[in-house]
């Protein structure tokens, strides 16, 4: 069955001191931000295409009973002390909440940062040492994604290519990290699905590598580069182009290749005076709708 964890404390308690009861959601689907532009003279509204998407809420709902950790059961005082604790980990403020998803046993859990919304008082049965606990959390970013990041690379140019690491996402990747080592000249990369992409129309010498973060728009050149650090800022010299592009890099965005189940990116590499040691590298997360 589906569970969840919250700053790596888990849902279902292994000692019983709670659990998730049936009324728990899995993963909403979100809607995409209302827009509409009417025209005068035209009949109904204009279409709309790329619209984001709203923010999610998620409903948890748990049984909590009077048992401690340890496993025994305390009665009411057990029970109190189980909400106290829980009050705790929903409680907190000054950060979101780092929330996982396990869809299955043997399934992959998937993160996303959360906070609590809504105001819940728990319904209590005093002498059953039984309470009943709802809470709602909102996904301000509204996609899920991988817990850790996957490294893909290519030296393929000119036909596009599929990023395997990628494979199964369903909601496009915004914040990838690409590290290029050259030579190359005129370096392009295009989003397939999109049309949209990041350029450095100069030349990458052999020996000089490039970082491009698309989350934070921006790129830095040396040497050597690692995947974070600091190097020469090299931002000015990226180009980009396609939809969204006048806020932000890249987006990956995953089609349908074969079927409805068989998801993935495709991204066009482009470039001219290349070697052996002309290499395309890329870090990111799997992002879910």
């Amino acid at each position: 069955m589906a569970t969840y964890a919250v700053d790596g404390v888990p849902l279902d308690h292994p000692a019983g001191c709670w659990k998730l009861l049936a009324a728990t959601q899995v993963r909403p689907l979100p809607g995409a931000r209302a827009a509409s532009v009417a025209v005068p003279g035209r009949p109904g509204e204009l279409p709309l295409v790329g619209a984001d998407v709203e923010a999610t809420t998620v409903g948890l709902t748990l049984g909590i009973t009077g048992v401690s950790p340890d496993g025994v059961n305390q009665g009411a005082a057990g029970l109190d002390a189980n909400l106290a604790a829980l009050y705790g980990v929903f409680g907190v403020r000054h950060r979101l909440l780092d929330v996982r998803f396990t869809p299955a046993p043997g399934v992959a859990e998937v993160a996303a940062e959360a906070t609590v919304t809504a105001a819940s008082e728990p319904q209590v049965w005093i002498g059953a040492a039984r309470a009943r606990l709802a809470v709602v959390l909102r996904i301000p970013g509204a996609y899920w994604r991988d817990v850790a990041p996957s490294t893909w690379s290519t030296t393929t140019l000119g036909v596009p290519v599929r990023v395997s690491t990628l494979d199964g996402s369903s909601a496009p990747v915004l914040d990838a990290v690409l590290r290029i080592t050259g030579p190359v000249t005129g370096l392009r990369i295009t989003d397939t699905a999109t049309g949209g992409w990041v350029s450095y129309p100069l030349t990458l010498a052999a020996g000089r590598a490039l970082r491009v973060h698309c989350g934070r728009m921006d790129a830095h050149e040396g040497a050597s580069i690692a995947w974070d650090g600091t190097s020469a800022n090299a931002t000015g010299r990226i180009t980009t182009g396609g939809p969204g592009s006048g806020f932000r890099f890249l987006a990956l965005t995953p089609q349908a290749v074969t079927s409805a189940h068989d998801r993935g990116v495709q991204v066009l590499v482009e470039g001219t005076a290349t070697t052996d040691a002309t290499l395309v590298e890329l870090r990111a997360r799997r992002a879910y709708l």
